[in-house]
């Protein structure tokens, strides 16, 4: 009886042994909230039309997504780990991000130890940890920097919505291979990614490499203070015999004083063919944040100033816009959240390459219609729950 009992208990040490070595955790976001959205164009005659929409929005804090992570110990300080995450449009039960993709947000599996870490799959690219990081509304909602939503949809030509150099690979990238350095180098970090393009060779032809991401993003972490530089080139698709890239740069910073936490960043993307067929070719877009975080008490104050310029010949459009928001922790868990934005658009034709992407100030911006962009105001009130 003795023996079967002390066999029992090996049994359940060991099988203790072995879930202590491999975890699987289930988590999620749900934000949902109401927004309301209006735009301003001005006419050739001398008038203005206003548009305006209220909407059931979601992801105004942070984005709705539902996923799963796991990790297994293999022993002597190498482990594997998986992560599926997929987002949510809470306010229909869609999933979020459009297309087939069913985890969207990310899919990885990757290995790690004292070198620091190897990840394969779909990830966030180097180059966009900047723009959200160092964000105080982090890319979510109306307060979302300029410089965010003017990198979504840069346009081919004036008269063109459809572009060449839509970047798909801005926020994240598809078929990636990253190095990600570790974790103990006295606050240094650090990663590099590359984004096979899967297209077909065909001897005697040219070959396209529409698709293909290069990026890296290296940093230092360290008590209040955060700062890190990245770049990145991502290929979008073929014009003639000659890829289009998209050639992004930014410098972020972030410095915890306590009572506030300050941020700035400066951005920028350029466009460029190598063939000069449109005034688009060679342009740059530059950007710039700044703005500040305050705790007070069970809540945060979020305030930012975020412009975009291009540099075309003979033009200088730009984006300016003020965003402020306060968050109410019911919990560790559970948000209450309300932002207001107001965009500025100066010198604007129709379709402004880069810029008239984010003419309106939600995630989805509304549309200014006929006329000449002018301006454009936000709001976002939600609750935000987090498992």
């Amino acid at each position: 009886m003795m023996k079967k009992s002390l066999v029992a208990l090996a049994a359940l040490a060991l099988a203790g042994i072995a879930s202590a070595q491999s975890s699987v955790t289930l988590f999620g976001v749900l934000d949902a909230g109401v927004s309301y959205n209006d735009t301003k164009s001005n006419l050739a005659n001398g008038t203005s039309v206003k548009r305006s929409q209220w909407t059931q929005s979601t992801s105004g804090y942070n984005s709705s997504r539902l996923g799963f992570r796991g990790t297994e110990d293999l022993g002597g300080g190498l482990a594997a780990s998986f992560w599926l995450e997929a987002g949510l449009g809470n306010d229909t039960g869609a999933a979020g991000g459009g297309g087939t993709q069913l985890f969207n947000r990310r899919s990885t599996v990757s290995l790690s130890g004292a070198f620091g870490e190897v990840r394969i799959g779909r990830d966030y690219t180097p180059t966009f940890w900047n723009d959200t990081t160092f964000d105080p509304f982090g890319t979510n909602g109306v307060g979302s920097n300029v410089i965010f939503g003017a990198h979504l949809a840069p346009t081919a030509t004036p008269a063109s919505p459809t572009s060449p150099y839509a970047d798909g690979n801005y926020v994240r990238a598809s078929n990636t291979v990253g190095y990600f350095l570790p974790s103990n180098l006295g606050g240094f970090y650090g990663q590099v990614q590359y984004g096979l393009a899967e297209q077909v060779k065909t001897t005697g032809t040219n070959v396209s490499t529409a698709g293909r991401y290069v990026g890296g993003r290296f940093g230092y972490a360290n008590g209040p203070l955060d700062v890190a530089l990245a770049y990145g080139e991502s290929t979008t698709n073929d014009l003639i015999v000659s890829n289009n890239k998209v050639k992004t740069a930014n410098l972020g910073a972030s410095y915890d004083f306590g009572m506030v936490k300050a941020f700035a960043e400066l951005s920028q993307f350029k466009l460029a063919s190598g063939i000069a067929t449109t005034i688009v070719d060679n342009s740059k877009v530059n950007g710039l944040l700044i703005g500040a975080t305050a705790p007070i008490g069970a809540g945060l104050i979020r305030a930012s100033f975020s412009t975009a310029r291009v540099s075309l010949p003979g033009a200088d459009p730009r984006a300016d816009k003020f965003a402020l928001g306060y968050v109410h922790n019911l919990s560790k868990r559970t948000a209450l959240y309300a932002t207001y934005a107001h965009v500025n658009n100066k010198n604007f034709g129709a379709n402004v390459p880069g810029i008239s992407a984010n003419a309106g100030t939600g995630s989805s911006p509304l549309a200014y219609g006929a006329g000449t962009p002018s301006s454009s105001n936000g709001y976002d009130f939600g609750v935000r729950h987090a498992f």
